[in-house]
């Protein structure tokens, strides 16, 4: 789910309790979580020679399709707007993440990971499919 989705749904939340429990606003907020930011895609080995066309799937969200040579590294916003690149992660939750290879029929999963809700900077490797590649994040506790 994107933060924009996540934040109105904290917000009715929010206000659902506030007028059921007597809670206020700030102590709703006061859940936390973390919130999950892709940084950068480096290619370190290619499925198919020369190019590779990859995208990203992060949480519910997907990114743009972007073609990759060996060796190259790609700005995640190069890959997609913030609402693509970025995802909550509830409390104690995780959000998958996976480099995908978009192909003509049936588009390849390279490789797959979870990132957890805690404070993190990470250059993940992800290697499968006759690929490897790195894919570089940071996660930010929220208040």
């Amino acid at each position: 789910m994107n933060l924009k989705r996540v934040a109105a749904v904290m917000s009715l939340a929010g206000g659902i309790a506030a007028a059921t429990a007597g809670t206020s606003h700030a102590q709703a907020a006061m859940a936390g979580g973390c919130e999950l930011r892709i940084t950068e895609v480096r290619a370190l080995d290619l499925q198919e020679t020369p190019t590779d066309e990859i995208y990203l799937r992060v949480g519910d969200e997907r990114t743009g399709t972007r073609t990759f040579t060996e060796g190259q590294t790609r700005e995640a916003t190069e890959l997609g707007n913030a609402d693509q690149i970025t995802e909550f992660i509830a409390p104690g939750g995780f959000v998958a993440v996976s480099v995908v290879e978009d192909d003509p029929t049936i588009d390849t999963v390279i490789g797959s990971f979870r990132v957890p809700c805690r404070a993190a900077a990470v250059q993940r490797d992800v290697a499968g499919a006759n690929a490897f590649y790195r894919v570089s994040y940071v996660v930010t506790q929220l208040p």
